[in-house]
């Protein structure tokens, strides 16, 4: 890993890493960023679709960084032009949902609203536990270290099996998420393509996540480009300032 001010190129994740789950980037936050979106090449990483990043970094952001929501399957350049978009197929989208279903009975919880579970956003499924919108600490408390989702995992290799069959993966993610996104076109797969696409040097990147670990949404990054592991926000932003200095 080299100093922090050398790199030129940041990636991001979002949950956790730039702004808590599901929340918008803190204001205290957000000067330190807006000035690293002027003074280098900001990509943000997420599962989550378009419009909930746009929600999360805010709207005051737009046009200041790469956007690669839906765990980079689709990709989006500053000026709002689309470089690419690698939509499901429907037997893919059936089969994820007979998964989902599946998941929903080993787990066996009751949701506060059943129509904020499931969220089809084209190129990636996501399949939250408990809720999308439930509180925040409960989502926190639920599985911080993912191991609850990855169990779950282990516990159907019948539902990995099927899912494999039509090139799918199930990749927790989040708090309480289940991402389904195509076999191969993971985060790490699809930070490569873009840092191809840009003419970028690797060596000049670093992706900042906070699940590097086994397992992790994160992971797949690691075999890319350098990483930095972060728990919460605050850390992320510690780094930044560290770029900047």
């Amino acid at each position: 890993m080299r100093p922090a001010h050398e790199y030129r190129h940041i990636f991001f994740d979002v949950d956790k890493t730039l702004t808590k789950s599901r929340s918008p980037m803190a204001p205290e936050h957000q000067e330190v960023f807006a000035r690293l979106c002027a003074e280098r090449d900001v990509v943000v990483v997420t599962g989550g679709s378009r419009d909930q990043m746009r929600e999360q970094v805010t709207p005051r952001f737009d046009g200041m960084y790469t956007a690669l929501p839906q765990s980079g399957n689709l990709a989006i350049g500053k000026d709002g032009s689309e470089f690419w978009y690698d939509p499901l197929t429907n037997a893919q989208v059936e089969e994820i949902m007979r998964a989902i279903t599946e998941l929903r009975h080993y787990f066996n919880i009751t949701v506060k609203d059943e129509n904020d579970i499931i969220d089809n956003r084209g190129a990636q499924v996501s399949y939250s536990v408990l809720g999308f919108h439930e509180d925040i600490e409960k989502k926190y408390a639920f599985d911080p270290s993912d191991t609850k989702r990855q169990a779950a995992l282990r516990a159907l290799p019948q539902v990995v099996s099927r899912l494999d069959a039509v090139g799918i993966i199930a990749v927790p993610a989040g708090t309480t998420v289940f991402n389904f996104i195509p076999k191969g076109k993971d985060k790490g797969h699809n930070v490569e393509r873009l840092i191809e696409r840009m003419g970028w040097s690797k060596e000049d990147c670093i992706y900042v996540g906070d699940a590097l670990y086994p397992g992790g949404n994160d992971e797949s990054v690691m075999d890319v480009i350098d990483t930095k592991a972060v728990a919460v926000p605050e850390e992320t932003f510690d780094f930044i300032q560290q770029i900047l200095s």
